[in-house]
C-alpha cells in the first residue's frame, strides 16, 4: 500500500504553503525501472485480496475515508490505531466530543484538527454519499478533484487513497504519498494549493497510469505491491486486516 503511504505525507499537509520555494522537476527513471522489473506473478493474489475487502455499502465507503483521514501525518501503525478507535462510527456520529475523545486516546496525533475535519466530512458524506465514490468508468481524476473542492483536511493524495480502497481494481487515480513522491524525485512537492504543484502531481499520476495500462495492472494494485515491498512485506494484510471486519 505504498504511496499508499500510511506514513507522514508531505503532499497531504493539513497546512500547506501555496507555492514551492524552488522548482521541482519530476524524474521518471526510478519508476521506469520499477515497471521494467514489475513482479507480475503477484498481481492475481493482490487483485483477489483487494476485491475481497471492497466496500459493500455506504457504511464501508465512509470507513475508507475515516482510514484516509487517520493516515495523515502518522505511521501506518498510528493509522491503524486511529482507525480502530473510530471505525464503529455509530458511537460518535452524533457527538463531536466523543469523536475527539476517541481520537485523542488512540494516540494517532493531531486529534483536534483531525476531529474537526472528520466531523465536517461526516456531515457532507451522509448528505449525499454518491458525491464521494466513483460512478463511471472514466473521468476518475475529475471526480477526485471534485471531492477535493468539497472537503477539508485531506488533499489529492489522501482522497485518492480513499478512492483506491473503495475501487481497488478500477480506480485510475494515484495516491502520491511520500514514497511515491520519492520514486519520482519530487519529495518536496506541494500540490494541494499550488497550480504548478498540482500539474506536476498529475503528470506523475499520468505516467503511473500509462505504465500500469501497458502491464494491464490496476493502478492501486501496482502501488500496493510497490509499497509492501518497501515495507518488506509479502502482502498488505499487516495493515489492511482492519478493513476485513
Amino acid at each position: 500500500m505504498v504511496a499508499y503511504t500510511l506514513e507522514s505525507n508531505i503532499g497531504a499537509n493539513m497546512t500547506e504553503e501555496v507555492l514551492e520555494k524552488k522548482p521541482v522537476v519530476m524524474n521518471t527513471s526510478k519508476a521506469d525501472e520499477f515497471f521494467k522489473t514489475f513482479p507480475k506473478d503477484k498481481v492475481v493474489a493482490y487483485k483477489d485480496y483487494w476485491e475481497s475487502v471492497r466496500p459493500k455499502n455506504n457504511d464501508d465507503i465512509f470507513r475508507r475515508y475515516l482510514f484516509a483521514y487517520c493516515s495523515v501525518h502518522t505511521t501506518w501503525q498510528g493509522n491503524v490505531k486511529g482507525y480502530n478507535a473510530i471505525k464503529n462510527f455509530n458511537g460518535w456520529i452524533d457527538n463531536k466530543e466523543t469523536l475527539l475523545e476517541k481520537l485523542h486516546k488512540s494516540g494517532v496525533g493531531l486529534h483536534n484538527n483531525r476531529t474537526n475535519y472528520i466531523w465536517d466530512f461526516s456531515q457532507k458524506f451522509w448528505a449525499n454519499p454518491k458525491d464521494f465514490y466513483l460512478t463511471t468508468k472514466k473521468y476518475h481524476v475529475k471526480k477526485r478533484d471534485s471531492i477535493l473542492d468539497k472537503i477539508s483536511g485531506i488533499g489529492l493524495a489522501k482522497i485518492s487513497f480513499a478512492l483506491e480502497m473503495i475501487h481497488p481494481n478500477e480506480a485510475r487515480i494515484l495516491c502520491g504519498d511520500i514514497h511515491q513522491l520519492r520514486l519520482y524525485d519530487v519529495e518536496a512537492l506541494k500540490y494541494n494549493k499550488s497550480k504548478i504543484g498540482s500539474a506536476i502531481y498529475k503528470k506523475m499520476e499520468r505516467h503511473w497510469m500509462v505504465n500500469c495500462g501497458k502491464l494491464k495492472v490496476p493502478s492501486y494494485i501496482a502501488r500496493s505491491i510497490y509499497w509492501d515491498n518497501l515495507q518488506k512485506k509479502e502482502d498488505s494484510r499487516y495493515w489492511s486486516f482492519v478493513l476485513e471486519d
